[in-house]
């Protein structure tokens, strides 16, 4: 029986790993992609239950998809190339997802204060709104584009720059962005929250709105990049997708870098953060940098979210290059 649990694993292992190449139709696909991060261990477990049972052909194959698993992974988590920004300012980036509402907006008024230039956040109430400016978070970043729903379908978007807000044009997805003024950069940067929509949130049908939400994503920050130009551009928010599902690395072009992966964070789970028996077990919160390279990364927790947030620092180049 142990034996064939390792075959098991073995099989489980490839398809996961196909799973990561082919685009996520359904919930199926959907689980077995975010699931390759684990691959390495359920292929070392493999491998052990093969050896002990002198299995040479499942040994062989458990040997050369765990090759293969960490020749994908290992480069992405460990092995990313920074870029250099040469003369730059620094830009402080949080990320975070407020939970229909629920998150401590005191807490996190209190942690961009001490930590942030930008403050992305999604899912942002009404009544989230009315706390975050009860908490005092407009004497530290008096410049907003703000679009505040009901549930999740909220938002946000503060920065201790002046902001002029540039359209977010397309309404199959949630999102906010604006030109930020910055003193010692030539160029304005582009900077946007975004929030697309959960692939499970309404049963297998979320699917297809998802799909549709990661398109509309991926057509909008075409969009700003070519609105920029050679400026910078800085999307953050909560993508609902990780880097093992095609679709998010789709939007991976145009210049544009997740931060993750530029700073050699590794692997840096964000949800569910808010159960106590488990730790957050995939990464589905994102920024993404194009034209500036992002230079330190961490995950944050936060009361009354189900999210961790972000907090990236971002060098901004102070002159532009093309692209």
């Amino acid at each position: 029986m142990l034996s064939g649990l390792g075959v098991i694993g073995l099989l489980v292992a490839i398809v996961s790993l196909i799973a990561r190449f082919s685009p996520i139709a359904n919930i199926a696909l959907l689980v077995v992609a975010i699931a390759t991060p684990y691959t390495p261990l359920v292929l070392l477990s493999s491998l052990t239950i093969a050896a002990i049972h002198r299995q040479v052909l499942a040994s062989v194959a458990s040997t050369v998809v765990l090759a293969l698993a960490l020749a994908i992974q290992v480069p992405w988590y460990f092995l990313g190339l920074p870029e250099s920004a040469g003369r730059h300012t620094q830009l402080r980036v949080l990320s975070s997802n407020v939970h229909d509402g629920d998150a401590d907006a005191p807490f996190l008024v209190k942690l961009a204060a001490e930590s942030a230039d930008v403050i992305c956040v999604s899912e942002l109430t009404p009544e989230e709104l009315v706390r975050f400016r009860a908490a005092g978070i407009d004497e530290n970043f008096p410049f907003s584009v703000l679009k505040p729903a009901p549930l999740a379908e909220g938002i946000g978007l503060w920065s201790r720059y002046p902001l002029s807000e540039f359209v977010w044009a397309n309404s199959r997805t949630t999102g906010a962005s604006a030109r930020m003024r910055i003193a010692g950069v030539r160029q304005d940067v582009v900077v946007a929250s975004v929030h697309v929509i959960s692939p499970i949130a309404f049963g297998p049908s979320s699917i297809g709105e998802w799909r549709r939400h990661i398109d509309a994503t991926r057509a909008q920050l075409s969009l700003l990049a070519g609105s920029a130009g050679s400026a910078a551009v800085i999307v953050a928010g909560d993508f609902n997708s990780t880097v093992d599902m095609r679709q998010f690395r789709d939007l991976l072009t145009d210049g544009y870098r997740d931060a993750a992966e530029q700073t050699r964070a590794g692997f840096a789970p964000t949800f569910p953060s808010n159960r106590t028996w488990m730790p957050p077990v995939i990464e589905i919160d994102h920024v993404l940098t194009r034209m500036a390279p992002a230079v330190s990364f961490r995950t944050v927790d936060v009361p009354g979210s189900d999210h961790r947030a972000l907090l990236v620092s971002v060098a901004v180049p102070a002159e532009s290059t093309v692209p």
